[in-house]
């Protein structure tokens, strides 16, 4: 496991005991992704193999699972703790968990659902993981996921760039899709907080463990940011993704 991977592994292990306390915006998102998907099946009686990549406490698969007929629930998450997390709260169900990294995983071709709300953009390289999903599943299998898109947090980037995480470019990942081998659904959502300043926003991340920067950054510029000290509204533009393999 590479630096940047350890850093989310161990920022998430310490964030699991709060996050369902502090991830409102994550299960707000996770409602939107999942009204997509359900307008998406209309009334079809379909029965899913389910796999949640980075699965955090569980709260997305359990709310599927209360509403579709599910042949199996297979979760995957890098953190020990979060996958604690969503034993409890699938205790008493047939499910199986994975502890380990999305971008390593394989036989995505075993699941004809395979779902991540608001997980991939952790992705070392985020495109080569969708292609590798998209090549490996099957005809008439779904994947379903949400990401923060290239335009969030546009508001911090201009003074606190350096400290901002790149973000998935939702354009290639239409390109992706723009052939006869699948159908797809886009929407694109923005939900905005506003923070007492700067710091309380990366305290807010800390808190679920979310705050983990892939960029490089010096003790300079956390003293620029300690010393904004004024209000911010910060934008959470996020992509949300319906496909359907229909070609193999």
């Amino acid at each position: 496991m590479d630096t940047f991977k350890k850093k989310v592994k161990n920022s998430f292990d310490e964030g699991a005991d709060c996050y369902d306390k502090h991830s409102s915006i994550q299960k707000e998102i996770s409602k939107n992704l999942l009204d997509l998907f359900f307008n998406e099946l209309k009334k079809n009686k379909e029965e899913f193999s389910l796999l949640e990549l980075g699965c955090g406490t569980g709260f997305c698969s359990k709310k599927i699972s209360e509403n579709l007929s599910l042949t199996r629930i297979h979760l995957l998450d890098i953190s020990n703790n979060m996958i604690k997390k969503s034993k409890i709260r699938f205790k008493n169900q047939n499910v199986f968990f994975f502890k380990n990294d999305f971008d390593f995983f394989d036989n995505f071709e075993n699941y004809n659902l395979i779902v991540s709300n608001m997980s991939l953009h952790w992705s070392k390289d985020f495109l080569k993981l969708i292609k590798k999903i998209l090549n490996s599943i099957k005809k008439k299998s779904i994947v379903l996921i949400s990401f923060p898109n290239s335009r969030s947090f546009s508001s911090l980037k201009t003074k606190h760039h350096k400290l901002i995480n790149d973000f998935p470019n939702e354009k290639k990942m239409e390109e992706l899709l723009n052939n006869k081998k699948f159908y797809f659904t886009m929407k694109r959502m923005i939900h905005e907080l506003e923070y007492k300043n700067i710091m309380f926003f990366f305290q807010s991340l800390k808190k679920i463990g979310a705050n983990v920067s892939n960029n490089v950054f010096n003790i300079r510029d956390l003293y620029s940011m300690r010393r904004d000290r004024g209000k911010v509204r910060v934008n959470f533009d996020i992509s949300y993704f319906f496909i359907r393999k229909i070609r193999d």
